[in-house]
Parts: C-alpha cells; structure tokens; sequence
C-alpha cells in the first residue's frame, strides 16, 4: 500500500521497487499537467470572457469602447442569474437538500435511513445549502462545468477524566471510550476503598457457613495487610502470610477483595470530530481528459491550487516538521498555475471563485516574506499500476514542485461534477454565460449606436472650413479658434451641419428579436410552441392538454435534472467519505443519533468491513418542479386536505355498513396512496390512516355502536316494529286458533256453556 508523505522527491529510496515505479509516475504528472493545461487553455480564456461579459466589463474585440461610449448591454449576467436561480430553487426545496438513499431489500431499510440521515444533517446543518449550491450552480452556469470538492476537516478532541470503578468497570469504561471512537490512555491507577459488604458476602457464599467464622478472620487480616501498602500497588503482588492455614480459602478471599476494590484512575481520551465540507474548484485551475464524459472514468484528472506558505501550513499540517525542505523545493514561479493566462491577469480577475476582482500584489521572489510567498500546490489523481500487479490503482499525489506532501491509494475521486447542458460525449458541457455572449456583443453595439444617435442629435454643430482654423490654439484649449481676416466669409466659411437620421424604430424590432433568441437560449420560448409530446399525443382529454408542461417547463425541469446529477454525486460522495472514517468519534457519535436503538455503530461502516454491504448509488432527490415548487405549495396543500376528507368519508360509510377488511382498505387507499407520491410525499402514513389506525377505528366504531343510546327517531321505528310484530302474531294465533280467546271458547263448549256470537 503506498504512502508517502512529507519528503522531496530527491529523498526517496528508489531501490524499493514500488518507490522507483511512484516517481516515474510523479515525473509523468508533471509532463500532464503542463499539456493538459496547455490543451485546455482556449476553454480558459473563453471562460475568462465570460467572466468580463457577466460583469459587464469590456473585452477586447468584442465590446471595447466605441467613440468613446463604454456602455455594454446587460444580457449575461441577467441570464446566468435567472438559470442559477431557477436551478438553486429547484435543486432546494424549502431552502435544504431533500433526499433519501433507496434500500436495497427490506433489510437494509434501516441502514438506509440511518445513512440518509447523517448525510442529510451533514449537508443541511453543518454546512449551508443554499450558500453551497448557489455558489457551484453559478459556477458551471458561467463556466461549463462546475467542480466541487467533498473535503472531511477532521479535529481531535483530546478529554482528561478521572473515574472510581473497580477493575472491571474500569476495563468497561475503557470498552465503551473504544467502541465510541476513542482512544483511552490511562495516566494513573490508585487504590482507593474496599466494599467490605460485597466481599464479605461473595466470601461466605462461596465457603459456605461452617467457615463463617475464619472467613472474617482471614478477610480481616488481608485488609490489613493492604492497607500497610502503597496505593499504586497491584493486588497480585501481595504476599499470602496465611497460606498454611488454607491455600484455597485465602484465594478466593483475595480474588473476592480485587474484585471489590474501588480505584480512582485518570484517563487521556483522544478521537476526531470530523465536518465535511464542500470546497469549491476553480474551473480555469481544473485539469481533467475533455473526452470521458463521467468523472468516476477519468484516468487522470487534478487542479493547481495557488497559495501562501502559511495557508499551506495549516491546510497540510505534516508540513510544519519539515519546513525547510518545503521552503526549498516547493514550486514559487507560478508558471503553471498561471500557464493559462499573464500572472497579472489571473491574480487581478481570476480568484478563488473564478469572479475577476481588483487584484492584491502578491510577490513570490526570495526576498518577500517567507509565510507569505506564493507557492502552487497540485493535487492529481492518476490511475497507475504502482504496484507492479497488473492492475490499475487510484493514486492521490499532492506536491509542490518536488516536494511530496501525500502521495496514496485511494478508493474514489472526491470531485462532484456539476453540468447544467451537457454535450454528448465530452466532459465539458455548453456554458449558460457562453451562449448569450453573441447577443451582449450585438445589443450592445445596437445601443451605442442608439446612444451616438441620441447624443448628435441633442448637440448643436457647426461646420467650419479648415484653413479658417488655428489647430494648434485649439489643441492648447484656447477659446479663439477662427482666423478672422478680411477673407473671411461668414456666409461660407461657416456652415450648419445637417441633422443625423436613423431607423431607431428598425433598430428597437432588432433589439426585440435578439431579445427573444437571448431568452430562447435558456428554454424561455414563444408560448405557441407546442412541441410536447403530452399534448401532441392522440385521444388525450381537454383536462390533458390544459396540465401538458409547456415546452419552457420542460426544458427548465431538463437543466435542473442534469444539475442535479452533479448533486447525487456530492451525496454519494459525502456517505463515502463517513465510510472511510467510520472509526472516527465524530462519525459514530452522528451515527448513533440515527441508529435505531441510539448506538454508535455506522451499520453502512460494519457491512462495509464484513463486504456485505450496499453502495448507495441510487438516490432518490426531491426537486422543486412542477407541485413541489414554491408557487403550487398551495395547491399542494389542497389536494392533500382533499385526499384525506375522501379517505376518511370512504373509510367512515364503509364502517357504518359494515364491510371495510383490511384487504379491502389497501384497495381503497392505493389512488389516495399515489396521488401524494406524485406530489412528493413517499410515506403516504404521515398523511393517512395506516392499516392499524383504521383496524382501531373499526374496533372503537363497534363499541361505540354497542354501547350507543338510540336517537328518538330509532326509539320510534323500533317501537312501530314491536307492535308490527305483536300485531303479526296476534294474527297468526287467531288463524290457528291457540289466542287466549279462542282457548277460552273452547273451554267453555267443553262445559257445555258455549259462547253465543249474535
């Protein structure tokens, strides 16, 4: 495994195999960088342009000043801030990142959540989102692609405690600090109390009761033989002066007193707290293969990244022991982070962050300051058989001239790449700023003229022969500029110039034509375009084609999905890099808060160890388009009160009557169900009954009906049908003769009295 760190190149052991393969590598890095530079310089200054144009800057041979008129039409920036402002909202629902890491099987659900968890509350609270995005989105708008850099900033913790336990809770304590990320140094151990109960006690049970009696005796004796040594001693040190009397008794007394010792121990707790933090990369200071489109195939890629001494120094602390070397064979030049451009030129336009400001002199000469001299660090990744295997492996190098600062195997290229209109097959895309730059050129020299046109028809002139005026006095400032002689004519040597004219009414159909190809270029086209295959679909209802995207929708909705590649691959990259410090105290302290049972184990990190694991490749982002933007909210809202108002009535009739199951509720709640997965909510149950709530509704509603009064109403037809009934019977008794008074009519003809019906 290589890794090489602090050390100059002339310092290497080249008799290790693998060292003379890795400077080979390092003398090839040097050759790429400055050829790729080279080979990526038209890309540059084509950005660099765009730079001046957002800012409304002149640019030589584009929109330099005319006639003395600076004025330059604002079509860039109003353009790359619209596009960064549509993709910011949309890649930022409610102002943070919604997402989550889609499962693989059911039982990786719970890693699963935990996982998208601590990425979440990385990205959302220990950095800012909006502050984030804005800044990378602006970026690849203006300048093709933007790069970002997911970098951990890792900090010890360094804790001094001091507990009491006995000699297991001691080795407990130092488990815990251990499964917790913390390294536990104990810097002192002394005796303190014995638990005279607890060993009395164990001491007894294990002698039993007819040793009762020497157990005290014996355990006496050895308290105070511990108390006439030195607290720091170890138990097993002490002498046994009873051992002829009983061996075995003596033994398990002094095993009983070590166990029940009480020891006050002083520990050093050392572990890392850890942030990830997403370091924006200069695009003029990328270097990469322009024919591999995806970053994860690139064979080789790295950027410059110039800086002083001391921003080195605390950036790579490793070289704060070997400063002299550093200070010597660092490289101080800047040819080749300059190599695109003058240094000038780059140190006054091009920071940090790509935006041209008003430069600082920075001077990188030997008789500067030494903190503050100017060194380029690179930092390359390279795909390089460095172990002579066969096999290509993934090298880090980070150095300045010849010096090594870290030179290691890596898993992955923690450089998220974001491109809002790709190109088919290449790396870089098309640039937002770039397209519109023909347009600010165009408008601008439009309105100059507009401007000249204005400004000569608002000045008075007059024409004056030459040879009737004193140049030089005129050049001098001097207010006599006529050569007033007896051959001066006023009626011919003083003429008035005619008025200028112009077609400003072309001039303004013009600036509205390119008006609207500026807006085209972004998606913004004319409301009649139609072509959308929504609409243009057969049979498709009035309601259809009223809810049809336009094609503005869809091609907006297209560049925020391709900006959010870029942003998938920043979260992927951010669980990776949890993975790669999971031992740390920082990752399962954030691991713990998510786990299911508040323990700090990383279940991503453990299956990762035990190659059973789930690379989170598929991530489900929530986007502001369409019913999730800020502007449907509302209606959003709506459509879920709806939702449960119909659910609720379905579900109540159905418990009424009496035929809601449970296999029936899933049926009858599946549409209500999809419809709020189409509206972004994935757990339907946050918004609707589960199967169990409405298994206790259905419950609750039979006691409820059992235990229920009847309404007057119901009093009224259950008597009506009583007496219904009775009536019903009385009638059926009469027909078959068993009534009372037909019993008794036969009674009396059986007594010779019958009854006489007149």
């Amino acid at each position: 495994m290589l890794d090489i760190k602090n050390i100059p190149v002339q310092n290497i052991n080249q008799n290790i195999k693998q060292n003379a393969t890795f400077v080979r590598m390092k003398n090839q890095m040097d050759v790429k960088m400055a050829s790729y530079l080279r080979y990526l310089g038209t890309k540059n200054a084509v950005n660099r342009a765009t730079d001046y144009h957002y800012l409304c800057l002149a640019v030589t041979d584009s929109t330099a000043p005319v006639n003395g008129i600076d004025y330059i039409h604002p079509s860039v920036k109003p353009v790359v801030d619209y596009a960064t402002a549509v993709i910011t909202k949309g890649l930022l629902p409610n102002g943070e990142v919604n997402f989550e890491f889609v499962s693989d099987g059911a039982e990786d659900e719970t890693a699963a959540r935990q996982a998208t968890g601590m990425v979440t509350k990385v990205i959302n609270q220990m950095n800012d989102p909006h502050f984030t995005m804005e800044r990378w989105v602006m970026d690849a708008c203006m300048h093709k692609n933007g790069m970002m850099m997911i970098k951990p900033i890792r900090e010890q913790i360094v804790r001094y405690v001091e507990i009491e336990g006995t000699n297991d809770q001691l080795k407990a304590f130092e488990l815990q600090a251990a499964e917790s990320g913390l390294t536990a140094l104990r810097q002192s151990k002394r005796r303190g109390t014995v638990d005279m109960n607890r060993v009395m006690a164990e001491s007894r049970l294990a002698l039993g009761q007819q040793q009762m009696a020497m157990a005290d005796t014996l355990v006496d004796e050895q308290i105070e033989t511990l108390r006439s040594l030195p607290e720091d001693q170890d138990l097993s040190d002490i002498s046994d002066p009873m051992a002829d009397q009983g061996a075995e008794e003596m033994l398990i007394i002094k095993d009983a007193i070590a166990r029940n010792t009480v020891y006050k121990a002083k520990y050093k707790l050392t572990g890392y707290s850890i942030n990830i933090k997403f370091h924006p990369i200069a695009q003029h200071y990328w270097i990469c293969d322009p024919t591999v489109p995806e970053m994860r195939d690139q064979p080789f890629c790295g950027y410059y990244d110039p800086m002083t001494i001391q921003e080195a120094t605390e950036l790579y602390p490793g070289i704060q022991d070997n400063l002299e070397e550093f200070e010597r064979h660092a490289e101080y030049n800047m040819n080749g982070a300059y190599q695109a451009g003058s240094v000038l030129n780059n140190l006054a336009i091009h920071a940090r962050d790509s935006v041209p400001v008003m430069g600082i002199p920075v001077s990188s000469a030997a008789s500067a300051d030494p903190d503050s001299r100017q060194v380029s660090i690179v930092t390359v990744w390279n795909k390089y058989d460095i172990d002579g295997d066969g096999e290509l492996e993934l090298v880090e190098l980070i150095y300045s001239g010849s010096y090594i600062i870290s030179a290691r195997e890596v898993e992955f290229i923690p450089v998220a790449n974001m491109c809002p209109k790709p190109l088919p097959g290449n790396f870089y895309g098309m640039s937002v700023g770039e397209s519109v730059i023909p347009m600010q050129e165009y408008q601008t020299a439009a309105a100059r003229a507009e401007i000249q046109l204005g400004l000569l028809t608002a000045t008075p002139r007059i024409g004056v022969k030459p040879d009737r005026v004193d140049f030089e006095m005129m050049q001098d400032g001097e207010s006599a500029i006529f050569i007033l002689d007896s051959k001066f004519n006023p009626q011919t040597d003083v003429y008035p110039m005619p008025p200028p004219s112009g077609n400003l009414q072309f001039l303004e159909v013009a600036m509205n034509r390119i008006q609207q190809d500026t807006m085209a270029m972004v998606g913004m086209t004319t409301p009649q375009d139609v072509f959308n295959p929504e609409v243009m679909a057969p049979g498709n209802s009035g309601i259809k084609l009223q809810m049809a995207l336009s094609p503005n929708q869809i091609i907006q909705d297209n560049t925020v999905r391709n900006a959010a590649e870029g942003l998938r691959s920043a979260l992927w990259l951010v669980w990776r890099t949890l993975i790669q410090y999971g031992d740390d105290y920082g990752v399962k302290k954030l691991a713990q808060e998510f786990h299911p049972d508040r323990q700090p184990v990383f279940l991503d990190y453990q299956a990762w160890d035990d190659m059973n694991f789930c690379d989170r490749k598929q991530v489900h982002l929530e986007l502001a388009l369409g019913m999730m933007s800020d502007e449907n909210a509302i209606s959003r809202l709506q459509i879920v009160q709806k939702c449960q108002q119909d659910l609720y009535q379905t579900v109540q009739s159905m418990v009424g009557s009496g035929t809601l199951t449970p296999a029936i509720y899933k049926k009858i709640k599946k549409p209500f169900a999809d419809t709020l997965y189409v509206l972004g909510i994935k757990d339907a149950d946050v918004y609707l009954p589960s199967d169990q709530e409405v298994a206790q509704m259905i419950q609750q509603g039979e006691q409820a009906a059992k235990t229920r009064e009847p309404s007057p109403e119901d009093k009224a037809r259950l008597a009506k049908a009583q007496l219904d009934t009775v009536k019903a019977q009385q009638i059926a008794a009469e027909t078959e003769g068993i009534d009372a008074e037909s019993q008794l009519d036969f009674m009396a003809v059986a007594a010779g009295d019958p009854k006489v019906y007149s």
